[in-house]
């Protein structure tokens, strides 16, 4: 299929507008991009740009042969039909969510992503269609300033169907917390990934992964490898992608998510809920920075996740510093410095090159709740040796030894494994417990 040609064009209240982001935004949804534009001044509330602009965009959409415009910003309804109406016929105008939600659209590949695309699709569409009702009322012209024929049934339609798909991703959520809790009662801690899409999350992912994927995308067969992707681009995790991390002693399950993005209304964040519930319900969170990025971009973004996570997140959080590969020490240096607020004690690593990554494993270790250490003299018994494999499968052996009739154990591991594996040992026989 070709790719549409896209203008990218952006408006700041006051400053130079940064189309990077918006740029990559549109690559990642598939479109070309040949040309940008940009201006500083205050919004109009007809045009969002100025008038003038606007001409000046029109020009520039027939000069590049362009199909679309994408305006990175949120646009109302009347502003994108008068932005249309000053354009090529033909040329499509998307705003900066619907863009969102069109890479969200192509990136969903399990049911419960399907679902969070749609139910956020369903949140945008319903104040656009409280606008026409409004509109339709007052004026008595249902296709007025080309909103479409109003149709008094599809507000509520639109109720309905967002009613209905949160009940299923409530059933969803509340099947993914029992999973939770029995990977908690295996002796497993729960890492998850966060941070902004392309700061390196899946290819960390692949660094620190063990072994297969332990949950798979929910479509295929549990046999099959459904990594993480590593590409450059935006977001190439939607749904969550967990593994089983080697960082030494304890058994961690490392979960990637899908990446947050700037300027992400409530109602959008809101739609993914349930994938965020990964990150909220985690022992330990690695926050996730490209660290070759300029300081103030990193600064900001990290006072978003920071809002996002603190609001529900009850773990500790650890910086990772990523891409250290593309920053010298000195500027690296400077950068930890002059973050050290919202950052301190970071851990910078390059997940492409696996430098510095054993000091993250272990700073891991160091972060998860402490274990407990525990020493148990077992009786030799038919089924003594299925207590031993499963202490060593839930937590850390420090000494094994077999004594005449009895083995002995010393071990590290969560409190509640600790208790468990006393309870197993006094239903082999009158344990002794040193």
């Amino acid at each position: 299929m070709t790719e549409k040609r896209a203008i990218v064009a952006k408006r700041a209240d006051f400053g130079a507008a940064d189309l990077s982001e918006i740029a990559d935004l549109a690559r990642s949804a598939g479109y070309e991009v040949v040309g940008e534009l940009s201006q500083s001044r205050e919004e109009d509330a007809a045009y969002y740009f100025g008038e003038g602009k606007v001409d000046e965009l029109a020009a520039l959409v027939a000069e590049r042969d362009a199909d679309c415009v994408i305006v990175d910003g949120r646009l109302g309804a009347y502003q994108t039909y008068n932005i249309g109406q000053k354009l090529p016929d033909g040329t499509e105008v998307v705003d900066r969510f619907t863009l969102i939600l069109d890479i969200f659209g192509q990136r969903a590949q399990t049911r419960k992503a399907q679902l969070q695309v749609e139910l956020a699709e369903l949140r945008y569409e319903l104040p656009r269609a409280e606008a026409k009702a409004s509109l339709a009322k007052r004026d008595e012209r249902p296709g007025f300033m080309g909103l479409g024929e109003y149709d008094e049934s599809r507000e509520q339609d639109i109720k309905a169907q967002i009613a209905n798909i949160k009940r299923e991703l409530d059933s969803i959520a509340d099947k993914e917390e029992t999973r939770r809790e029995q990977r908690r009662e295996s002796g497993f801690d729960l890492v998850a990934l966060a941070g902004y899409t392309n700061a390196g999350k899946s290819t960390l992912l692949r660094r620190l992964a063990a072994d297969l994927d332990v949950e798979q995308n929910e479509d295929l067969h549990p046999d099959l490898d459904a990594t993480a992707e590593s590409e450059d681009r935006l977001f190439t995790t939607l749904g969550t992608t967990t593994r089983r991390a080697d960082t030494g002693k304890r058994n961690v399950l490392l979960t990637d998510t899908v990446g947050f993005v700037s300027d992400l209304p409530h109602w959008l964040v809101e739609s993914f809920r349930s994938t965020l519930d990964s990150v909220y319900r985690a022992d330990l969170v690695l926050l996730v920075v490209d660290a070759s990025e300029p300081v103030e971009e990193i600064r900001e973004k990290l006072v978003t996740c920071h809002d996002t996570l603190y609001e529900r997140n009850e773990a500790p959080i650890v910086t990772v510093f990523n891409k250290i590969d593309k920053v010298g020490d000195e500027e690296l240096a400077e950068k930890e410095a002059a973050l050290t607020a919202l950052a301190p004690s970071p851990v910078a690593v390059s997940g492409l090159t696996g430098e510095n990554v054993d000091e993250l494993s272990a700073r891991i270790e160091a972060e998860l709740p402490p274990w407990r250490e525990e020493r148990l003299m077992l009786p030799m018994t038919d089924d003594t040796m299925r207590v031993v494999s499963w202490i060593h499968d839930h937590g850390h052996v420090e000494r094994e030894e077999y004594e005449n009739d009895h083995v002995l154990l010393e071990f590290e591991a969560k409190p509640d494994v600790v208790e468990k594996a006393r309870s197993k040992a006094a239903d082999l026989a009158p344990a002794e417990s040193a």
